[in-house]
């Protein structure tokens, strides 16, 4: 399989609070992001690799494309957009001590969700990166780690550390992709 990217990660010890490894401090590979692409250099990037279309007709077919995915999700529909993923609403509230009880002011929060497909889950993402250590840390860790790029790649098992918990919309089931809660 064609490999498309590096994805970075940096090394991070956490004190679970939670699961088999609660209170201990254990030591993890969490990605980084060295630099963000903007909307602007995003169309530059399609309008640069080969694609027919001029950076005007790009941009504005993605301008109008996001003005409608968000019209439609906030009218409460679900989009998939192919193998990206299908993008839905997500609301949090607050507990109420009765059904009667519960009316839109419970409503504390929407959040968009993400749930990636096919060519997009997560083992196919895995399968299309090589894995390398971020050279450019600021600093030192705890346990005195300094920057510096392993040179290789990291390939097979690996820990997927998350940032505390998930929220899911709905009834939290899954169709086959990965959700992803943005």
């Amino acid at each position: 399989m064609e490999q498309k990217g590096t994805l970075k990660y940096r090394k991070l010890q956490r004190t679970p609070q939670s699961g088999e490894n609660a209170g201990k401090k254990k030591w993890y590979a969490t990605a980084v992001t060295d630099r963000e692409v903007d909307f602007e250099g995003f169309v530059s990037h399609i309008s640069d690799h080969g694609s027919p279309y001029s950076r005007g007709t790009i941009h504005g077919v993605l301008m109008d494309a996001l003005d409608h995915l968000q019209e439609l999700i906030l009218d409460g529909k679900s989009v998939r957009l192919s193998d990206l993923g299908l993008f839905s609403i997500g609301m949090t509230s607050k507990a109420e001590d009765t059904k009667e009880k519960v009316t839109a002011a419970s409503v504390e929060g929407v959040h968009l969700i993400v749930r990636n497909t096919k060519s997009w889950s997560n083992s196919e993402l895995r399968k299309k990166c090589k894995i390398q250590e971020y050279g450019g840390y600021t600093g030192t860790d705890e346990g005195g780690t300094s920057g510096g790029t392993s040179g290789g790649t990291e390939q097979g098992g690996g820990t997927s550390q998350g940032g505390g918990g998930t929220s899911q919309g709905g009834d939290g089931t899954d169709s086959g992709g990965d959700n992803v809660n943005f």
